[in-house]
């Protein structure tokens, strides 16, 4: 759970790095910014959609529970890196005597290769480094959770984080919610079966928001096509917001004794992540007058959604009740394999 909540601050960290791909303009940095970001929707999708039961079995009616609890999925070698060569970028290429191969946002904490931008004449506009990657390779989601038990062996569960500020790293924010029901109830002779059936449907969504810092360096291009539109950019409002949307449906079973529950099931999940970047943004130019030192004005450059490796998985889990204290274990097999960990009070 500490790990968790160290990671999460760093992952804020690299959000603000994103802003040197507009050096390339747009497009180029449209590419990039999903290919350094590739395990969000894979990771934060397996790790927030883990961790809603604490067993098979709904809670009894009027049973509560308070939890903290904290997910790290892992990230593959695949996702840990990317090759830039592949990408087709126009604007941009690795420099010579540098590897195309730059870590991911989940990558090793090494800076990236070199790049030079040129514009579509050839002519060198900058150079900068790929960022390097948190060192964790894991993407961390830490929640906080009620389960309240309802009539007909149902219960609901609630996530939620409010809007925080974590240090000047940026904002997190997570809102939730799943319903369980039991289906043993309905099974002929389900009363008599040693074990507990339940399904559950759970949603989940996360913000992650940074600021960026992209000042202008130089002077203005004349020729800038937004110079009348925008005469007057403000560059202290850039920010990447980001939004990621889980949903998961699982089938469990397991047993509950007086001290620890055991359950185990399967389920399918699936998350979209959206990025928007927001704010004016100086990318440099050529101009033959001042080269080297100009810059045009870019709005609100960068928005796209991408949806998660959508995967059927398998889970177990257990809770280990000590009066009213529990402590919550699951673990995950998915395409990231997922390790969900908690503890919090439970009644009933």
């Amino acid at each position: 759970m500490i790990m968790a909540f160290i990671a999460t601050g760093t992952v804020y960290a690299q959000l603000g790095d994103i802003g040197a791909f507009l050096r390339a303009g747009a497009d180029d940095a449209s590419i990039l910014t999903k290919e350094y970001l590739k395990p969000f929707p894979t990771g934060f999708g397996t790790g927030l959609n883990a961790g809603w039961s604490e067993e098979a079995a709904p809670k009894k009616k009027l049973g509560f529970s308070l939890q903290i609890r904290s997910s790290l999925a892992i990230v593959p070698s695949s996702d840990q890196e990317f090759d830039i060569s592949t990408l087709g970028l126009t604007n941009m290429e690795v420099a010579p005597g540098n590897s195309p191969i730059t870590p991911t946002i989940a990558g090793n904490d090494s800076p990236g290769p070199e790049m030079i931008v040129s514009d579509g004449n050839g002519n060198e506009l900058t150079r900068f480094n790929m960022p390097e990657g948190t060192g964790f390779a894991f993407v961390p989601a830490p929640t906080i959770q009620a389960n309240i038990g309802l009539i007909k062996n149902t219960d609901i569960s609630i996530r939620y984080f409010p809007e925080t500020d974590i240090s000047d790293f940026g904002k997190f924010s997570v809102f939730g919610g799943a319903i369980k029901h039991d289906i043993t109830q309905w099974l002929p002779g389900g009363n008599v079966l040693p074990v507990d059936i339940s399904v559950m449907l759970g949603y989940n969504k996360i913000g992650v928001d940074a600021g960026l810092e992209l000042p202008a360096d130089g002077t203005r291009d004349p020729n800038d096509p937004n110079l009348t539109s925008n005469p007057n950019p403000d560059f202290s409002s850039q920010e990447v917001v980001t939004d990621t949307e889980t949903f998961v449906l699982n089938a469990l079973v397991g047993k509950s004794l007086p001290f620890v529950s055991v359950y185990g099931g399967l389920g399918y999940q699936k998350a979209t992540f959206d990025l928007n970047m927001n704010g004016d943004y100086p990318v440099p130019s050529y101009n033959p007058l001042t080269p080297g030192d100009d810059y045009i004005v870019v709005s609100d450059p960068i928005g796209f959604s991408m949806d998660s490796e959508t995967s059927v998985h398998a889970l177990a889990g257990f809770r280990l009740k000590l009066g009213f204290l529990a402590i919550y274990g699951e673990a995950t097999l998915a395409n990231y394999f997922t390790a969900n960990a908690g503890i919090g009070l439970s009644i009933r």
